[in-house]
């Protein structure tokens, strides 16, 4: 029980708000003075580094010493479930545990959310599923939120972990949850196409546009604007098959919006793609890339007269030259590329 003992004085002891592991070994001379009787934890400021070696056995202490409370040990009861998702936030039994403590008023809503922003400064634990889905339960049963608070702790785990799904899962249900909020939405719809332009490789943040922008309320002038930054996206990062995808994505959603010219352009943009007229625009002069590039196109074009000719049926012929496809497969670079276009 040493180390559980430590730790619990620790939290009581000091204000941590950020949680690191240790992956290095460190002897107690290593450790600034005020830090020497945590050892072998390190407690500088409020910052509190948990070694790896000793992870498994305080896991262990902490689990042993869980079983042996009653239900209504309510202080340790909180105090050793802290414990056990702080280590390992994957916790259901802990969790589940925590959730009743919360309904019969032993823990705080408020401080509940100030421990899993905790939890989430490791950044792998920012990924927890479980930690997540029990945050949004709180939301849910205590409506009292701070929405803005909300959206900075999911930028900062997005950050911190790159494809932060659950991170991301649960953004979109806030904003969900308030998309009456006119305002609201659109602030969102701007901070995530400028995000997006900051990390153009990671697809779970155009997931997260394509879900804002199916609450959008969209009219011709906005699905101009959008195609026209989604272009300039495509010429000045070439070979990102993110965009390409994001990209069908519109289409599919653009349909019924001034089809004949929306798809006019789209095949016109693909060409000029094929024909390099946008390579002195590329932040990448790499010529992997550019060769990426005029295939993620080719696709593109391929798939795009296949979906016409799905939803137009008898209209294809007005819609789009029929001999297009022709070219675009006469460009392609084998006999099985048509096969793989997906």
């Amino acid at each position: 029980m040493q180390l559980y003992n430590t730790l619990i004085n620790i939290l009581e002891q000091n204000s941590i708000n950020e949680l690191g592991l240790l992956y290095f070994p460190l002897t107690q001379n290593d450790l600034p003075e005020e830090s020497r009787k945590y050892y072998p934890f390190v407690v500088v400021e409020s910052n509190l580094g948990i070694p790896t070696a000793i992870l498994a056995n305080i896991i262990k202490e902490t689990h042993e010493f869980y079983v042996t409370l009653s239900k209504n040990d309510f202080k340790e009861m909180e105090q050793v479930t802290r414990v056990m998702i702080l280590l390992k936030p994957d916790n259901y039994t802990a969790m589940n545990r925590r959730k009743e403590l919360m309904l019969s008023g032993h823990i705080n809503p408020v401080d509940e959310l100030q421990l899993l922003n905790l939890i989430f400064t490791i950044p792998k634990h920012s990924k927890s599923s479980v930690a997540w889905y029990h945050r949004q339960w709180i939301v849910t049963e205590y409506s009292s939120i701070d929405i803005d608070a909300e959206m900075r702790l999911c930028e900062m785990t997005c950050s911190t972990y790159k494809r932060n799904y659950y991170s991301w899962q649960y953004r979109c249900w806030i904003l969900v949850r308030n998309q009456q909020d006119s305002a609201r939405v659109k602030k969102e719809y701007a901070y995530i196409i400028c995000w997006i332009e900051r990390n153009v490789s990671d697809y779970s943040g155009f997931q997260y546009l394509e879900q804002v922008m199916k609450i959008i309320q969209w009219e011709t002038p906005q699905i101009e604007s959008h195609m026209e930054w989604l272009n300039n996206l495509t010429v000045k990062f070439p070979g990102h098959e993110s965009i390409w995808c994001h990209r069908r994505y519109c289409s599919y959603l653009f349909f019924e919006f001034n089809t004949k010219n929306y798809y006019i352009l789209q095949h016109q943009f693909v060409q000029d793609t094929i024909q390099n007229k946008y390579k002195k625009r590329a932040l990448s002069d790499n010529e992997d890339d550019i060769i990426l590039q005029k295939q993620f196109a080719l696709k593109f074009g391929l798939w795009l007269t296949f979906l016409e000719k799905r939803r137009c049926h008898n209209s294809y012929s007005s819609l789009v030259n029929p001999s297009l496809i022709n070219s675009y497969i006469s460009i392609a670079p084998d006999s099985k590329f048509l096969d793989r276009q997906g």
